[in-house]
């Protein structure tokens, strides 16, 4: 029995879309989360034996040199262990171009670079005493054959745990480059367990007798893209694979929809984004629904101040409640005759395309007066 990290989708080297400051912490913190995942793997009481990276461990395939030698460092450290590494290139960090990374530092790469550009066994380890065929591959453009998804993957071995590692897109064929695994034919090759990467929201799937699992990505690229915030960790060689999440110490990415159409005053709007922040966390808060006031974005921004690493406001509000319209449509000045001439508009609509035209004209329009954006 033995015990293996599954990295995948690390990103290294990866600039978030966020003002300067912001964004270069950001970029040095996410950076630092392979030395956590060799801290996690050389600590005694998590019994690590194996570490797979499972693609994309850097986000382009020309990362700055010195994260490269940063990366080679981490991952000596886990040799120095006795803790083997292996390496998958992914589809970020391609082995193909002629400059790749993994084509460059292929003579001092740590432990095992998979090269193989087809499904193949690629070795047998030793792994605490249990025998571990490893199949694999690195895609490689013009050489990686991809007709439809993949299904010629090698037969299990008859003895010991027969451990897969690729980065691929399961039972999806999203174009060469995202390498389409077939999932019939991975379960006919009876593999004990198949370390996945490339879908970042992570997932598991039981394949025949064993279990595809993807690790996903721990530290966040985005609000879309927020990342799992834990690390898999599989137990292999005593039974079927068993897997746990083990909490990452990352900083968080969270999405807050809040609806506005309950609040009468800014300041009850106010409250309720300071109650949804989270102090450790890089927050985006969306506003929705209808106002029942005038909507001054840039001042509650400023009146929130730096709750949180990072706090993004976002307007997508379907616009003023009838009565607030109604108390700008009665003000004596210009934006009261843009409110009252669109309202004119409004009431004399073909349908309920056009009324939807201008009611979204009236939202833009008395933001534009007051120097807002959407």
């Amino acid at each position: 029995m033995f015990r293996v990290l599954h990295l995948a989708d690390l990103h290294l080297g990866y600039r978030p879309d966020l003002p300067a400051p912001v964004r270069e912490e950001v970029y040095r913190a996410r950076n630092r989360v392979l030395q956590a995942a060799v801290d996690l793997a050389l600590d005694p009481r998590q019994g690590i034996s194996l570490v797979l990276i499972a693609g994309d461990l850097f986000d382009n395939h020309r990362p700055e040199a010195p994260l490269v030698e940063e990366t080679i460092r981490q991952l000596t450290r886990l040799e120095a262990a006795g803790i083997q590494v292996i390496t998958v290139p992914g589809n970020h960090d391609e082995i193909t171009y002629n400059d790749a990374v993994y084509r460059r530092e292929a003579g001092r790469w740590p432990g095992l670079l998979v090269t193989d550009p087809m499904p193949a066994k690629v070795a047998t380890l030793k792994v605490k005493g249990d025998t571990c065929h490893l199949m694999a591959m690195a895609y490689t453009g013009g050489v990686t054959r991809v007709d439809g998804p993949l299904k010629a993957f090698p037969p299990a071995e008859g003895e010991g745990v027969n451990l897969a590692v690729f980065h691929g897109s399961l039972d999806w064929d999203g174009g060469e480059r995202s390498l389409p695994l077939d999932g019939e034919a991975l379960a006919a090759a009876g593999y004990d367990y198949i370390a996945l990467g490339h879908i970042h929201r992570g997932g598991q799937r039981r394949l025949g007798r064993g279990l595809a699992v993807y690790a996903g990505m721990v530290a966040g690229k985005g609000f879309a893209d927020p990342g799992t915030g834990s690390w898999t960790i599989v137990t292999l060689g005593d039974g079927p694979a068993r897997v746990e999440q083990v909490p990452a110490r990352v900083t968080p990415w969270r999405l807050v929809d809040l609806d506005v159409t309950a609040f009468q005053e800014p300041e009850e709007l106010e409250t309720a984004i300071r109650e949804a922040l989270d102090p450790g966390a890089l927050m985006q808060v969306r506003l929705t629904g209808s106002l029942a006031f005038d909507l001054d974005l840039e001042g509650l921004q400023a009146r929130l101040g730096h709750p949180s690493p990072y706090l993004e406001l976002v307007n997508e509000t379907a616009g003023w409640t009838p009565e607030i319209l109604e108390s700008i449509a009665a003000e004596p000045t210009i934006r009261g005759l843009f409110v009252r001439r669109l309202q004119e508009k409004l009431a004399g609509s073909a349908g309920p395309g056009e009324a939807e035209v201008i009611r979204r004209a009236i939202f833009r329009g008395l933001l534009a007066l007051k120097g807002g954006s959407r």
